[in-house]
Order: C-alpha cells, then sequence, then structure tokens
C-alpha cells in the first residue's frame, strides 16, 4: 500500500468557500477502526511541515514512511 497525498494549490485568486457543512451522526456500536486510521493518517501527512502537533506527527510520519531500507 502505498500513500500519496496530493497538495493543492490554487491556479486562480478566488475567495475562500463559506458554506455551511452538513455532518451526518450514525450511532453505531462499532466503528471502523481502519477508516478512522486512515482518515487520522491523511490528516497528519497533510499537516507535514507546519510547526503544529499535526504537522509534527504528520512529518514523523512521513519519515517513518520514507526511510530507507
Amino acid at each position: 500500500m502505498s500513500l500519496m497525498v496530493r497538495s493543492y494549490q490554487r491556479t486562480t485568486d478566488r475567495p475562500d468557500a463559506n458554506r455551511p457543512v452538513h455532518v451526518r451522526y450514525i450511532k453505531r456500536d462499532r466503528i471502523d477502526t481502519e477508516k478512522v486510521a486512515e482518515v487520522l493518517i491523511r490528516i497528519a501527512l497533510r499537516a507535514a511541515g507546519n510547526s503544529t502537533t499535526t504537522g509534527n506527527a504528520g512529518s514523523y510520519l512521513r519519515d517513518l514512511l520514507t526511510s530507507t531500507r
């Protein structure tokens, strides 16, 4: 499995989207741990390089994933 995080850069000058976000809550007895882990890994990798706790975790994770063998 290879993880690729795409960085997004706007090519045109546009204002930020300011629209409501719809969240759906479904109560479950069990959670999909693989899905949760995937989302958390993606968030950390996207934040890698910035000086936040999430960014530091992402940088550390990226170093682990790209270490030489």
